[in-house]
């Protein structure tokens, strides 16, 4: 690896161990170290109350924005994660990824992450709504159009359903 690429931060993907989220996320910020859990605001059914709940889309995934100096620090700490590699090197994710699913996070619908590759389909722009801006791949599902927002980096994609007046094909 070249010394340019040790000095520049990168968004590295992180495993947490089951039901380890907050906890790795609370040490990250303990640390003064920059990071970004996903989560989206969802409410929850029990049979006396329901509640907003911050649920984690990703999991058992957490990002980490450092240099690998600032990586380093965390192999000192703590055993509830680990750093994620595809054939053989660490796993990284573009600004771009993490800025979609940001977006994902602030839509109103439920996200489920799915597992495997995106399957066939027309590429396409979100033109209007929550999602403007971001690009995906459509399915039809049961009659709706479901976009499916590829995570390359995760191996795995995002998807969720939107308007077809909102979709433009590229």
């Amino acid at each position: 690896m070249s010394l340019l690429n040790r000095t520049l931060p990168q968004w590295y993907v992180l495993v947490a161990k089951s039901l380890t989220h907050k906890r790795v996320s609370a040490l990250l910020h303990k640390l003064n170290l920059e990071y970004y859990l996903p989560v989206q605001r969802q409410l929850h059914y029990w049979s006396d109350r329901k509640k907003w709940v911050d649920v984690p889309i990703l999991k058992p995934y957490l990002f980490l924005y450092s240099t690998e100096a600032g990586r380093d620090i965390l192999f000192n700490t703590t055993s509830a994660f680990r750093f994620l590699r595809f054939d053989g090197k660490l796993a990284t994710a573009s600004q771009r990824e993490i800025d979609d699913i940001r977006l994902l996070c602030s839509y109103g619908s439920n996200i489920k992450l799915e597992n495997g590759q995106a399957r066939a389909g027309d590429k396409v722009n979100i033109v209007a709504g929550p999602l403007a801006g971001l690009q995906g791949l459509v399915l039809q599902q049961n009659g709706a159009h479901k976009l499916q927002v590829q995570i390359a980096s995760l191996g795995r994609f995002a998807s969720v359903e939107v308007e077809s007046s909102y979709i433009q094909t590229c």
